[in-house]
């Protein structure tokens, strides 16, 4: 009886044991995970304003005060636009003809670059 017992008793004190340890995890696993929660809540707030930025920097009405001003960039005269399709392109290609753009280009030590 005593041998029955004593078998008893260290089954109780191991699962005792191992009951304080899964506690222990749980509670250890539930900080971690309000922990990530909050991060998560902060990395959609920081997402959010990133995206009020990027649409500030990309108004069309900046990006064409930014060309005219610091880089002198013109809008092009209508009649020097071209418009050119994928479809224009393919032809070309596939039948051996070089783009003009491309022929005329100047090798690239040649080109001026203005600050």
């Amino acid at each position: 009886m005593t041998r029955l017992n004593l078998i008893l008793f260290f089954t109780l004190i191991f699962s005792s044991l191992g009951l304080v340890n899964a506690q222990h995890e749980a509670r250890k696993l539930y900080i971690e995970l309000d922990q990530m929660n909050q991060d998560a809540k902060q990395y959609e707030q920081e997402y959010g304003q990133l995206q009020l930025e990027q649409s500030t920097w990309a108004m069309h009405s900046r990006v064409e005060r930014i060309a005219t001003e610091q880089l002198q960039m013109q809008v092009p005269d209508p009649k020097r636009i071209q418009v050119v399709t994928m479809g224009d392109v393919q032809s070309k290609v596939s039948s051996g003809v070089k783009p003009k753009a491309m022929s005329e280009a100047k090798p690239q030590e040649q080109l001026e670059v203005k600050p």
